[in-house]
């Protein structure tokens, strides 16, 4: 009941779930909310749904998220995800809602993603993803390329 409680105090999962579906809309979500709802877990729902946003493989956000396929398989919709694995997908929702807002279009964004960079030592970004230091090396690239600054 209590963990309940704490969760309704930051967010609730049909706000997360706008979130995803709307990234930089009335949804974005504080710092707070963010370690509240990591704390709870997010729904394996919204997980799905942002994997397929992003055009990701069941493979690719197991890499992302540094667990097994099969154990994200045994997931059902409505499951909630650990602490860990919501903080990882809550790292790859805000991600995501900055290069739609960099690229204007999910499509240019997620094909970016795919593409060998230099800034990267000519590796694609979604490579980069299954650590904190490369999230950060994205969030990076990207504002370079807000302001115009290509290396």
């Amino acid at each position: 009941m209590e963990k309940e409680k704490r969760h309704t105090h930051y967010s609730n999962d049909e706000e997360l779930t706008s979130f995803v579906k709307e990234p930089g809309g009335s949804y974005s979500l504080q710092p707070y909310d963010l370690i509240g709802i990591s704390r709870f877990g997010i729904l394996k729902k919204t997980l799905s749904l942002l994997a397929k946003r992003l055009s990701f493989t069941t493979n690719e956000i197991s890499k992302i998220l540094h667990i097994s396929e099969r154990t994200l398989q045994r997931y059902h919709a409505e499951d909630r995800l650990s602490p860990d694995i919501s903080e990882r997908t809550l790292m790859l929702a805000k991600l995501y809602e900055r290069g739609i807002e960099i690229f204007h279009d999910a499509a240019n964004f997620t094909d970016w993603l795919r593409t060998p960079l230099p800034a990267f030592n000519y590796q694609p970004p979604i490579q980069l993803l299954d650590t904190s230091f490369g999230f950060q090396l994205i969030e990076d690239e990207l504002g370079r390329i807000e302001y115009g600054v290509f290396a």
